[in-house]
């Protein structure tokens, strides 16, 4: 009898009925999987393909995959929630996840399937939820920090800067020794994500976008005037060239990469636009310089997420294991798309325990996400256009001590007037 019953468990084991880790679960069917460009297409789609080959090895389902560009992506993904038709798993940047939710167009998730709250970066978890409730689950995650040339720096006889003051008197003498403007690069009118480098600088000296309850718009207070006046000044000083106003960020990249200035602010991506444009520059990164109330850099990243009208959803939260696993987050965030793992486990891999990518792991330890709002894109929006015509109006020769605080308070009655609708 006790051979039969231990006959039985392996049959039942081998049939393709459990699954745990490498062993199979049959489930069948097909699902879509949607996802930005987050690598190269001649390298992504080959790898994408090759685990969705694995997946159906181990599950029967068939996974087919798409490439959606981002600009593509917004109307896509609404099209998507609309119709209940499009994608059964699909990418959202950090911030689209909450207002996605918010159209009700997702499915809820139970986060103890993934691991649970613990298994992921906190500030990736957070940009989950909606309202309380998960909706997504963390897939990779980006950050910020401080490139520095090593052999600019050399010449002017100057170390990394390790806070905002630091920062300043570094750039000085580099200018001095190097010329206007070759301190730093910076992104300005032309960027889409001004607020990411700004709140950087915002939370560094210890002013918030929002109230704790999420209720009021916080931004216009001191600490956010500071902190943009102190954005505008390396322009107005001379450490920054006076075209970082108009900049987008590429732009501001590529004075870096191209060594034209020693200093920007970047994420990881970037060391793969270094390795294929300019792969001999002698570089360095450390955290973003300290403010006068501590720490701080900005949180974003990509989850993954079902909608909510998918016909397999059980194959959905499969595939999402799957792509998880230690090894494939590993491989895609390590060899692919050049960012950051948002499982704690993966983070575990010895290749972001040194150099380089230990200052990002560092750095996203305490790295902050906005606020899970559905409202979020009016709230971006309105402080990205402060800042633009902050900018503007430095560039038109009209920038004044009372500018920042003007176009701060403005912006601050649009986000209030999008928080009532929360």
């Amino acid at each position: 009898m006790k051979r039969l019953f231990i006959c039985l468990i392996c049959l039942f084991l081998s049939s393709g009925l459990a699954f745990t880790g490498g062993e199979k679960k049959e489930i069948g069917g097909e699902i879509t999987f949607w996802a930005m460009p987050n690598a190269p297409d001649e390298t992504h789609i080959a790898w994408v393909e090759q685990k969705a080959e694995e997946f159906k090895d181990q599950t029967g389902v068939e996974v087919k995959f798409e490439v959606v560009g981002w600009g593509d992506a917004w109307p896509r993904i609404s099209s998507a929630i609309a119709t209940g038709e499009g994608a059964d798993v699909f990418q959202v940047g950090t911030t689209w996840n909450p207002q996605f939710a918010a159209t009700g167009g997702l499915e809820e998730i139970t986060i103890r399937e993934f691991g649970g709250a613990n298994a992921f970066m906190k500030a990736n978890l957070d940009s989950t939820t909606y309202k309380g409730k998960y909706y997504g689950v963390p897939w990779f995650a980006e950050t910020r920090v401080l490139f520095y040339n090593k052999d600019m720096f050399k010449k002017a006889g100057v170390q990394p800067p390790k806070t905002h003051d630091e920062l300043m008197a570094v750039g000085k003498k580099i200018v001095t020794t190097l010329g206007e403007g070759s301190a730093i690069s910076l992104a300005g009118t032309n960027a889409w994500d001004l607020l990411h480098n700004w709140s950087i600088i915002l939370w560094a000296n210890g002013g918030t976008l929002l109230s704790t309850d999420n209720k009021k718009a916080t931004f216009n207070g001191p600490e956010g005037v500071t902190a943009m006046k102190w954005y505008v000044n390396l322009v107005k000083s001379g450490l920054a060239s006076k075209a970082c106003a108009e900049y987008n960020q590429p732009q501001a990249d590529a004075a870096f990469i191209n060594e034209n200035v020693a200093m920007c602010y970047m994420g990881p991506w970037n060391i793969a636009n270094i390795e294929q444009e300019n792969p001999t520059l002698n570089f360095d990164v450390v955290e973003p310089p300290v403010g006068p109330k501590g720490k701080a850099s900005f949180s974003g990243g990509s989850n993954l997420v079902i909608l909510k009208a998918s016909g397999n959803k059980e194959a959905a939260k499969e595939w999402i294991k799957f792509i998880l696993k230690d090894e494939n987050l590993v491989d895609y965030t390590k060899n692919l798309s050049h960012m950051l793992p948002a499982t704690k486990k993966a983070f575990d891999d010895p290749y972001y325990t040194t150099g380089i990518w230990k200052v990002f792991k560092d750095t996203l330890s305490y790295a902050t996400a906005y606020p899970p709002l559905g409202v979020w894109g009016d709230i971006e929006h309105a402080c990205v256009d402060a800042f633009k015509n902050t900018l503007t109006e430095y560039v038109d020769g009209t920038y004044t001590d009372d500018t920042v605080q003007k176009y701060l308070n403005s912006a601050a009655d649009k986000v209030n007037a999008a928080l009532s609708k929360e």
